[in-house]
């Protein structure tokens, strides 16, 4: 499909102010399957709009107000999009691959299955968002706000992991807490999911009995979003691990390590 005329998407965007604001003659915008590949839509008012599988790569989306829009399948890969309301908008399994999403209000968003990896979504608002088999791998998610979301297909999945592991979960833990997990590799000394419980259990990613490898299941996807060297204090996404795997050994009776401060010289 060719791309939209600025001038076709001007008009657009005039009857969906008029609809937005009620007034005669107005019509929501449907740009469902429209190509606005590289479309100038920053401080956009689309909300509400559908734009199920539209085709938005690297559009610039700036401050725009996409607050529940329908964005299904849509790709927005490397769209600019800091700023953006997104509340409320369905986003399930739309590309936001490396996307910039700075400061972006996806609060009560659908983002299921989506494609968030190497996202930026520094500072942004995913308050009760729903991430269910999102993928998050380097996705950047410092001090954005998890608060709520929906994420327990992985923390299941995670606590089905430490189950099958229990003996090593406090090495996991451990491992986790000094930043040295890497969620890319199953072999190395910072390692994934499944590659760290091996190293903790001294034998090969693929030997853990019980456990098998599997790059497709919710918590290695997970874990993929881990970069070595990040800690619960660097990472909202290793945060967030460490106090599952907190709140699995609780329920297991599972002891994990604590971390003891030596005070030296008076200091």
């Amino acid at each position: 499909m060719s791309p939209m005329s600025p001038d076709e998407l001007t008009e657009v965007r005039a009857l969906h102010a008029k609809w937005l604001r009620s007034e005669d003659g107005g019509v929501r915008a449907n740009l469902a399957h429209a190509n606005l590949a590289h479309a100038d839509l920053a401080h956009a008012d689309l909300a509400y709009a559908n734009l199920a599988h539209a085709n938005l790569p690297h559009a610039d989306l700036a401050h725009a107000n996409l607050a529940h829009a329908i964005l299904a399948r849509a790709n927005l890969a490397h769209a600019d999009l800091a700023h953006a309301d997104l509340a409320g908008a369905i986003l399930d399994r739309a590309n936001l691959a490396y996307a910039n999403l700075t400061y972006a209000i996806l609060a009560r968003a659908d983002l299921a299955h989506a494609d968030l990896a190497h996202a930026n979504l520094t500072y942004a608002n995913l308050a009760h968002a729903n991430l269910a088999s999102a993928d998050l791998a380097g996705a950047n998610l410092a001090h954005a706000n998890l608060a709520r979301a929906n994420l327990a297909e992985i923390r299941d999945d995670l606590f089905a992991v430490l189950s099958a592991a229990p003996g090593e979960v406090a090495g996991l833990y451990r491992a986790i807490v000094d930043g040295r997990v890497n969620g890319k590799v199953y072999e190395g000394e910072c390692a994934c999911l499944v590659g760290t419980i091996a190293n903790v259990r001294g034998c090969r990613y693929d030997s853990v009995p019980g456990l098998h490898p599997n790059a497709d299941r919710a918590a290695e996807r997970w874990f993929l979003a881990i970069g070595q060297g990040a800690t619960p204090d660097s990472s909202s996404i290793v945060a967030i691990t460490r106090d599952w795997i907190v709140e699995w050994a609780e329920t297991a009776g599972v002891q994990l390590p604590t971390r003891v401060v030596t005070w030296e010289n008076g200091k």
